[in-house]
């Protein structure tokens, strides 16, 4: 059996969907966690230079979406056939196109008060519009509290991640969005998600 080791940054961004897939999975894996003043020396030894990644026996993946589609399908968290899993796939998409605008032109921002005016902009406008969309498809494709069919995928690990770090910094964001709050409230509630919250750095 292969052995998986998450190489990441010792924060959540990226590569916390990827630690929630393996957590619901009960899947083992080496969560190796990399301060920044690790990373210079490690940063040559990347595939592309850059976390996360992830090492199955010899051979290193890179690109954060890539490895957690890869996990969810090793794990059958993508979706219980061909269909299900795009359909899987076009939810968790919908959901990153806010979060890329937020990585690309805010996250980065040093000055505080203009990163707080820019991540209300942020949240006013592609925060919203996205919300708007994931509800589409989940009312759409979703049942029972899932985004997608009547069991839990990544794609509802992917808007939980989402939502619960929006809900850090703007505590009533999902009251506006009722069916998008059903599902992070029915993940909330698993019990291999609420002991990876409560035990992550």
């Amino acid at each position: 059996m292969s052995s998986y080791k998450l190489k990441n940054f010792n924060l959540r961004g990226r590569g916390e969907i990827i630690r929630l897939i393996f957590a619901v999975s009960g899947k083992q894996y080496s969560d190796d966690r990399i301060d920044f003043e690790q990373w210079w020396a490690q940063k040559n030894r990347a595939p592309l230079g850059q976390l996360p990644y992830l090492k199955i026996g010899s051979v290193e993946l890179p690109q954060s979406m890539a490895i957690a589609r890869f996990v969810a399908r090793e794990t059958g968290l993508s979706g219980k056939d061909s269909l299900e899993q795009t359909q899987v796939d076009a939810v968790v998409e919908t959901i990153m196109e806010p979060v890329n605008y937020f990585y690309s032109f805010v996250f980065s921002i040093e000055d505080p008060d203009e990163k707080d005016e820019a991540f209300r902009d942020f949240l006013e406008k592609q925060g919203k519009n996205g919300a708007k969309n994931v509800e589409k498809l989940i009312e759409i494709y979703g049942s029972n509290g899932y985004s997608v069919g009547d069991s839990l995928t990544w794609a509802d690990l992917a808007i939980f991640d989402t939502v619960h770090s929006l809900l850090i910094k703007h505590p009533k964001f999902s009251q506006s969005f009722p069916v998008l709050n059903r599902v992070y409230e029915n993940v909330k509630a698993n019990p291999s998600v609420a002991n990876c919250v409560k035990n992550r750095p």
